[in-house]
């Protein structure tokens, strides 16, 4: 489709912003995106946190969409990636309760679980909200990012770290339209699929953080956080992927030539996790993927993984996503009914 129709569909208002286009003040609360209602409260301590599956189909990774206009989206959170992509007009939000501008051209990456609220966007205001899951970031595509010291930074320590406080990133870009033109064409691949618009959505979004990148070296510097270089980081969870079955902390330290003490280390401070705990985390994602789409037993995937023992398999499971195997299993299946 050409970029002119695509534009155009973007400033033509939806059902949802027709009703509230019109209202004298404009409402407080982020409701009726689809189907079901969430109301966020402004008094609320803890903000409240926007479902993964209200927007992700069960075998989506990333999703793209119009941000509604005419409401304000209270203070929130959620379990995703979010990157906010000013098309026109500006964008106000608060950051960590922080007010931040953006404007068109602009883009911000937000962390998982940051609080932030957007303020109502008027008629010319166009903001479009890129949404990614976590373990959309494998080793193999943070293996591709190996070079971008920057956004592999953020997305290991998104996936791996233990986080006090919750990071974002601003990409000033009002004069390039590169990144506008890369966003639209996945725009259009996620929105009118065609064969293999997966495959091509994937390479679009490698080529977005590569540009990402460049705004962000051209762009002059203030007083930053040094950026800790995570090439080799990627490179030892590309290798631990790899080998998940039956990786050990020696192997993985003769590999990279390094003590194991001196691994162990390296893994705490720059990922906030054990060799064993990164292990378990890697096991336990392919163990998903293998309740999501195959019939084996449970018992037959924790032995496929590496488990031995079953009940440390429930255990490790059960700690990291707070249900059981089988519990997994027939949310997953649910889900995909539901979107069927």
């Amino acid at each position: 489709m050409e970029i002119s129709k695509l534009e155009k569909q973007l400033f033509e208002m939806d059902e949802f912003e027709k009703k509230y286009s019109g209202t004298p003040e404009q409402p407080n609360f982020f409701s009726e995106l689809v189907e079901s209602e969430l109301t966020f409260s402004p008094n609320s301590q803890s903000p409240s946190v926007v479902p993964i599956d209200h927007f992700f189909k069960p075998n989506q990774n990333v999703v793209f969409i119009k941000h509604p206009r005419f409401v304000r989206f209270t203070e929130h959170r959620h379990s995703f990636i979010e990157m906010n992509y000013i098309y026109s007009g500006t964008c106000k939000q608060y950051i960590n309760g922080k007010e931040i501008i953006l404007k068109q051209g602009d883009l911000c990456l937000l962390d998982t679980n940051v609080r932030h609220a957007i303020d109502s966007a008027s008629q010319n205001d166009i903001l479009i909200n890129i949404m990614i899951r976590t373990n959309y970031f494998d080793s193999a595509l943070l293996q591709r990012l190996s070079g971008n010291d920057l956004l592999t930074n953020f997305f290991v320590n998104t996936i791996y770290q233990q986080k006090k406080e919750s990071r974002y990133i601003l990409f000033s870009n009002s004069r390039n339209n590169r990144l506008k033109d890369l966003i639209m064409q996945a725009w259009e691949e996620f929105h009118n699929p065609q064969l293999c618009s997966n495959e091509a959505i994937n390479s679009y979004m490698l080529l977005i953080f590569t540009e990402l990148l460049r705004i962000y070296h051209s762009s002059p510097k203030s007083k930053e956080e040094p950026i800790v270089k995570k090439a080799v980081i990627s490179d030892i969870l590309n290798f631990m992927e790899q080998n998940y079955h039956a990786v050990t902390l020696e192997k993985t330290a003769e590999r990279f030539h390094f003590h194991p003490n001196h691994l162990t280390r390296l893994l705490k401070n720059n990922l906030g996790k054990t060799f064993i705990e990164v292990s378990h985390h890697i096991k336990i994602k392919n163990a998903c993927v293998l309740l999501e789409n195959t019939n084996l037993t449970i018992e037959q995937i924790a032995n496929k993984i590496g488990y031995t023992n079953i009940t440390f398999f429930y255990k490790s499971f059960k700690k990291i996503h707070d249900v059981t195997p089988a519990e997994y299993r027939k949310k997953h299946e649910i889900l995909t009914l539901n979107k069927e």
